[in-house]
């Protein structure tokens, strides 16, 4: 029943969703497609995904100009691409930092100035920005990402903010941990900064919330699937935690 359902709701509507190669990105594609929503993957590691670097202004443009060129319509703008750097201040590498915020804060500006036009000529319009628990708090080690992750919110609720005027509404979500490739590639350097063990990083990780487990990310794709349907027509410029309480 849901199916149907949400199919009704999102059918004839057309989605940009950024980072599509990865985990979430993956579940978050089949999701909107089983909802009725055309979606145009993109990552810049290419396969079945456009490819475009979503970290520049250029490729940004270019990904919104290609959506359009093959649909004639942008309702939906998912920003969920991501990456990660662990290291303290102090040597913490400045090509690093600012590739960390390229892609997790100057992209997203730059998608949704350049999908604004499209977002806005109708109602309906859609923004939905993988945030991160790091967006209101910080960890040791992730200057880049936690100053990256608390901007991205300020950006959505300013999107939110310009755009409610205009039909269109701008959300995020801040998912807890998830044993995607991401986290993997974490895990090494974890394990040095902690000096701890593989077992010792994970179950630091799970300690820090009161459910004892990883989140799905077929979890995390569902709220970003409601959050993109016109039953949240009223939910605007929030961040919806996914993250088993980690939180609270």
């Amino acid at each position: 029943m849901k199916g149907k359902t949400m199919v009704k709701k999102l059918e004839k509507r057309v989605a940009i969703v950024t980072g599509a190669a990865g985990a979430l990105g993956r579940a978050t594609t089949a999701e909107l497609r089983e909802s009725g929503v055309d979606v145009v993957g993109v990552d810049v590691v290419g396969g079945d995904c456009e490819q475009f670097d979503i970290a520049s202004k250029e490729g940004c443009a270019a990904m919104v100009a290609r959506t359009l060129e093959m649909h004639g319509q942008l309702d939906i703008l998912v920003l969920n691409a991501g990456v990660q750097h662990a290291s303290p201040i102090e040597s913490f590498d400045d090509v690093q930092w600012q590739r960390v915020l390229d892609v997790c804060l100057n992209g997203p500006f730059y998608a949704i100035k350049a999908a604004w036009p499209a977002l806005t000529g109708t109602p309906g319009g859609r923004i939905v920005a993988t945030a991160s628990t790091l967006s209101f708090r910080a960890e040791a080690n992730k200057a880049a990402y936690n100053a990256a992750k608390h901007g991205l919110l300020g950006l959505i609720k300013t999107a939110a903010v310009e755009g409610g005027q205009l039909g269109l509404t701008a959300n995020a979500v801040a998912p807890g941990w998830m044993m995607t490739p991401l986290v993997e590639k974490q895990l090494a350097d974890q394990m040095r900064l902690r000096e701890a063990s593989r077992d010792e990083v994970l179950a630091a990780f799970l300690e820090e919330q009161p459910v004892k487990r990883f989140v799905e990310t077929t979890e995390v794709a569902a709220t970003i699937s409601f959050l993109a349907s016109p039953a949240a027509s009223a939910i605007n410029g929030v961040c919806v935690p996914v993250d088993l309480g980690a939180l609270a």
